[in-house]
């Protein structure tokens, strides 16, 4: 007979019993392809925060790109049988994201233009009005620059933001976008261009702060 103190058995969250690899591990991937969702919170801990900060350039506000990052993850999640493994989970990952971004662009384009040129033609009235500290006048400047993005075509903007924002060579941008580094470069080279140009006309002359 079995002692009535004896310890309850504890139910693994993995049937199999089998401990998973590093999160960055091929095996982690292939326990996350069958459904594995500890595989799967692995994975999420480990991109997590990178896959963020690419939303946030991308978009320019961490509330919005909080959210995209979630709508992210449940894609890949549902999606990952299309991984083929050629290029490294982060950089799919990151491909998943800014499809995710264009989505957005695409859905709030017509809704948001308007309200778009009013805050950046009041966070330039602030800016050149001259009466705020330091701190206020960067947050008005990236402010002034993701709306001046939102003007661009989205292969000159997301152009820009990998090269420009993010700091990606034009190798590592193009295998992003999945298209030549030289297309990269002359997209980037273009968007700056373009939003030099409307940084001016806009009263910012120091076009410098422009990353």
């Amino acid at each position: 007979m079995r002692s009535s103190t004896a310890k309850a058995q504890v139910v693994p969250l993995r049937p199999d019993h089998a401990p998973l690899p590093e999160p960055d591990g091929h095996g982690v991937i292939e326990a996350a392809r069958k459904g594995d969702l500890v595989a799967w919170n692995l994975l999420y801990r480990q991109h997590y925060a990178a896959v963020l900060r690419h939303l946030c350039a991308l978009v320019g506000r961490r509330e919005i790109a909080e959210d995209l990052a979630q709508d992210t993850f449940a894609r890949a999640m549902a999606s990952i049988e299309g991984y083929s493994g050629r290029s490294s989970l982060s950089t799919w990952l990151h491909g998943v994201a800014l499809n995710v971004a264009r989505n957005h662009w695409r859905s709030n384009e017509r809704a948001t233009r308007a309200q778009t040129q009013l805050e950046l033609l009041e966070a330039c009235r602030d800016l050149r009005a001259g009466q705020l500290d330091r701190v206020h006048q960067q947050k008005l400047r990236v402010r002034i620059l993701f709306r001046v993005l939102d003007e661009l075509s989205t292969s000159l903007r997301e152009a820009f933001v990998l090269r420009y924002i993010e700091g990606l060579g034009a190798t590592e941008a193009a295998e992003r976008l999945g298209i030549e580094a030289g297309a990269v470069r002359v997209r980037a080279h273009r968007a700056r261009q373009q939003v030099e140009t409307r940084l001016r006309a806009l009263g910012w002359v120091n076009t410098e702060a422009t990353p």
